[in-house]
């Protein structure tokens, strides 16, 4: 047992922490193989460093601390920043490993994928994992949504 005093399976449970329990159990499974349409793509901008900074994330578990998890990463991650191409790539690539790293410590493998982008200065940076890198549909909906924001 763990200090909680819930089972792992219960724990792992995503439908009842991320879906307040509207979905199927799901602790059986690293990901839903039913009711995905739960489990969203979602795309969500900040202000990093003056310019524009967008994180999409298709993932099972609860995202109310995205934005508390970006600051801290990001924050970390402003020691890659020298004013040269390569650091923005740095940072990007760090972004997404530690996003990756804590939404699979709450339950492994429930993050489908991680898309960091980052517009600087005339060059756009683009670190992707998961289903964005395998999956052309995935990889069209994020852009088309990048490419719609700026005009909402």
């Amino acid at each position: 047992m763990n200090p909680e005093g819930k089972d792992i399976r219960e724990r792992m449970n995503m439908s009842k922490q991320a879906n307040h329990g509207y979905t199927k159990d799901d602790s059986q499974t690293n990901t839903r193989l039913l009711d995905k349409n739960w489990s969203p793509l979602i795309v969500r901008k900040y202000q990093k460093e003056g310019w524009p900074f967008y994180i999409g994330i298709i993932c099972d578990a609860n995202l109310n601390d995205l934005d508390q998890t970006i600051n801290k990463i990001t924050g970390e991650a402003k020691a890659f920043l020298n004013g040269n191409i390569q650091d923005v790539r740095n940072y990007c690539g760090y972004v997404s490993d530690k996003l990756v790293e804590h939404y699979d410590s709450i339950k492994e493998g429930c993050v489908e994928g991680v898309a960091v982008l980052w517009y600087v200065d005339k060059m756009f940076c683009s670190s992707l994992y998961g289903d964005f890198m395998t999956h052309a549909p995935c990889k069209q909906e994020l852009y088309a949504i990048i490419n719609t924001l700026p005009h909402i």
